[in-house]
């Protein structure tokens, strides 16, 4: 009898240390996240997420929502994933928020930098394997043909407005 209220004790410290530690988690993520939007850039550890990342040129995810067992992103791959919160390494996006804000406050006015985070990707968008702001005006011209012929009208318009450049 002795041994059984033993080992119907440790069930029940097992459970209620589960029960504990799964509430804490919820209250860290609610805490962590409070700050967060739709758009944040994520940093990512590494894993296939992050290799789809670095496929793309990209450097962040994009956090298209959350809740708090998954966190919803895209990769630069414009497919949105529910990951669990483990492949997430930072928001840098709040982590930008909250270093101006904190500027802000002890310089009493705005800092001179801004209180979101840059695109990654200084080059710009790449077609056919060639950023598109280094093209010169003949690369500009068969480029836009062919990004017509395919239909491709975003990359077209980035084409006129670097071919504008030259004139």
């Amino acid at each position: 009898m002795i041994v059984l209220g033993i080992i119907l004790g440790v069930i029940l410290l097992i459970l209620a240390m589960i029960g504990v530690g799964g509430s804490i988690q919820d209250k860290n993520r609610k805490k962590r996240c409070q700050s967060w939007k739709v758009g944040d850039k994520l940093a990512l550890c590494g894993g296939k997420y992050n290799d789809i990342l670095e496929h793309r040129k990209k450097e962040y995810a994009i956090l298209k929502g959350w809740d708090l067992e998954n966190l919803y992103i895209d990769c630069g791959d414009d497919m949105v994933y529910q990951v669990n919160w483990s492949v997430m390494n930072f928001n840098k996006s709040a982590i930008w928020r909250k270093n101006y804000e904190n500027a802000k406050k002890v310089m009493g006015c705005d800092p001179a930098f801004s209180g979101g985070v840059g695109d990654s990707n200084p080059i710009g968008r790449i077609y056919d394997g060639k950023p598109i702001d280094t093209m010169n005006e003949i690369e500009c011209e068969v480029y836009l043909k062919k990004a017509l012929g395919e239909e491709d009208y975003d990359t077209a318009e980035l084409i006129k407005k670097r071919m504008e450049k030259f004139r």
